[in-house]
């Protein structure tokens, strides 16, 4: 148990790298959490961090994909562990013990319960955790319990995030807001317009909404922002709505054909090119309801200067300033959803404007250099 206390090490008299175990609740890299997890991974091993990955899967079984495939390429080891099972936390626990890692930081509650669960009775190193919901902490009683007892540094995806951490009673020194990144190089404003469209069959002149978000979850929205489509296609009635997630799309579907406008929605699944889906799109919408830390996809389409609409949920204020880097507007209202996106469609200028101080904004706040400034100096106070 000794070992892994006299592990810990200050930046300024460390001659080795320093050794971070990273711990993701997911086994693939597709969405929110586990991208952020991957992105900043290969950003610290970039700057000389010795990086292990775990993610939640089969012991020795080789995990697929470009994205893993770009962490080994950045020299970051990679684990697959089941992380709901005696097994894989008795692997922690050796592995612990021989790697004697600086700093274990965990993303999601997955993740989270795993690491306390594998280390009752060790020492354990500094212990960061990554939350990116404001869905009170206090509704979990046993993530309420480790994030208060256990975790010494919470980073919160979001101002909101943030507040709401300090209204359930966490210390005020312990919570950081460390926002989400993206990036640079798959989302940018220079991301052909024309190929996704090509795929949706949508002339490029007809003008084109599109919200990505899952649709296996209700809370993204998908039915008001049909509902906002009907609305729009009463004054618009040459546009496309494009819907971009995974999930069955019948119940979706035959609310399309209910409220007459099957034929203007393009259902397209799940697409590994999100740039590209949103380089297709004049507006890009989110119309999320609730529990949002800070809708990712947000972040990347203004990274890359599409204009957005974003329902007022969570932190999206933080970047979705109404009237200068986009509009807001209430959750669940069809109305003022669509509303705000004629008001895009019919001003071309205002869409640029919007675009282009979106853009700034969100480079200014979620950069990659950025975030790995604020992760290191937090990583610097743990140890120190």
């Amino acid at each position: 148990m000794n070992n892994l206390a006299t592990s810990r090490r200050s930046f300024a008299s460390n001659p080795h790298p320093l050794k971070v175990v990273m711990v993701d609740s997911h086994g693939a890299i597709e969405r929110g959490g586990a991208v952020q997890c991957a992105l900043l991974a290969g950003g610290l091993a970039q700057r000389g961090y010795k990086i292990t990955c775990i993610f939640d899967g089969v012991p020795g079984k080789f995990l697929e994909g470009a994205a893993f495939r770009k962490l080994r390429d950045d020299g970051i080891n990679i684990i697959p562990m089941p992380l709901a099972n005696l097994t894989g936390m008795l692997r922690f626990r050796r592995f612990l013990n021989i790697e004697l890692p600086d700093i274990i930081h965990t993303h999601k509650n997955r993740a989270l319960f795993f690491v306390y669960l594998a280390t009752i009775g060790m020492k354990r190193p500094p212990w960061a955790a990554n939350r990116g919901t404001v869905y009170p902490l206090s509704r979990n009683p046993i993530a309420y319990y480790i994030h208060h007892r256990h975790v010494d540094c919470i980073m919160a995806v979001s101002h909101a995030v943030r507040n709401c951490l300090l209204d359930d009673g966490i210390p005020e020194e312990r919570v950081e807001v460390v926002y989400g990144s993206f990036d640079p190089r798959r989302f940018h404003p220079q991301v052909n317009r024309a190929t996704m469209r090509r795929k949706w069959l949508i002339p490029v002149d007809t003008p084109v909404v599109g919200l990505v978000g899952s649709l296996k979850t209700p809370k993204k929205g998908h039915r008001v922002f049909l509902k906002a489509g009907k609305l729009l296609m009463q004054k618009r009635p040459h546009f496309k709505i494009v819907l971009v997630g995974e999930g069955n799309p019948s119940s979706l579907q035959a609310l399309a054909v209910s409220l007459g406008i099957a034929d203007r929605v393009v259902f397209a699944g799940f697409i590994e090119d999100i740039p590209a889906a949103l380089a297709a799109m004049d507006v890009v919408v989110c119309a999320s309801l609730r529990g949002e830390g800070l809708t990712g996809v947000v972040r990347e389409a203004m990274a890359m200067a599409r204009p957005v609409v974003s329902t007022d949920v969570a932190g999206n204020r933080e970047l979705v300033v109404s009237e200068e880097t986009g509009l807001l507007v209430p959750p669940g209202e069809p109305a003022a959803l669509a509303q705000a996106v004629e008001k895009i469609l019919d001003n071309p200028e205002l869409a640029a404007k919007y675009g282009k101080r979106g853009r700034y904004r969100v480079t200014e706040l979620c950069a990659e250099d950025v975030r790995l400034a604020r992760v290191e100096s937090i990583y610097q106070t743990l140890l120190s």
